[in-house]
């Protein structure tokens, strides 16, 4: 235990292996690690979009996130941080995390409140992004504004899937699996293969036989 929990705080993608130990220990010989969480919150920086196991360590985090047990509290940290680091993720993993936060917003209708939020926007944010323990965040007291932003994004397959946090949360659960392995290439293919139901318009300009001739 004390090795794995060793390769954990070592971070990167060391960790991220480690932490598929760590479960295993957690889950099947009911190893008792109370920092479990912490460790878990400390890997979602900036790197943890890029790395190559990103994917593996995002099919942990749904395991660990799913009890329904967990205090809301600790969960609005997670969702939040995921929510900030969205404004600086590429666009492959942005289509990973809205519908992982959506995933947890409809398992915990407790943090819902963090969608209709008035009082907190990029000017007045109650979270601290510095606080390293996920129960100290302020993080339910805060709102989902950097969520809101992509649905003006350059890319249409994200501005459309982050509108679904517009409307009511009646549509079940995501299937994680299903963007949990996208990259620039297959958003790439998906826009190609795209039907397009409206003609873009046009713009024709008429000019005069002589005009604009020198």
């Amino acid at each position: 235990m004390d090795w794995v929990a060793g390769c954990v705080d070592h971070g990167g993608s060391i960790g991220l292996l480690a932490l598929n130990a760590l479960y295993q220990l957690v889950t099947e010989y009911n190893l008792d690690y109370p920092d479990l969480y912490l460790r878990l919150y400390a890997f979602l920086d900036r790197d943890v979009l890029h790395l190559k196991h990103r994917a593996r360590f995002f099919r942990l985090a749904e395991l660990f996130l799913s009890s329904t047990h967990l205090p809301a509290t600790l969960l609005a940290s997670f969702v939040k941080r995921l929510s900030r680091l969205s404004l600086s993720a590429p666009p492959a993993a942005i289509v990973m995390l809205l519908p992982f936060v959506y995933n947890i917003l409809k398992r915990h209708p407790a943090l819902m409140v963090m969608i209709h939020n008035p009082t907190s926007d990029f000017e007045n944010d109650a979270f601290d992004p510095d606080q390293k323990s996920p129960l100290l965040t302020n993080a339910i007291d805060s709102s989902l504004w950097e969520l809101a932003s992509h649905q003006e994004h350059y890319l249409p397959s994200v501005a459309t899937m982050a509108r679904i946090f517009r409307d009511a949360f009646t549509k079940p659960s995501y299937a994680m699996e299903d963007f949990l392995d996208h990259t620039y290439t297959t958003l790439f293919e998906a826009e190609t293969r795209r039907k397009i139901r409206k003609e873009p318009a046009l713009l024709f300009e008429f000019r005069s036989p002589g005009e604009g001739r020198g």
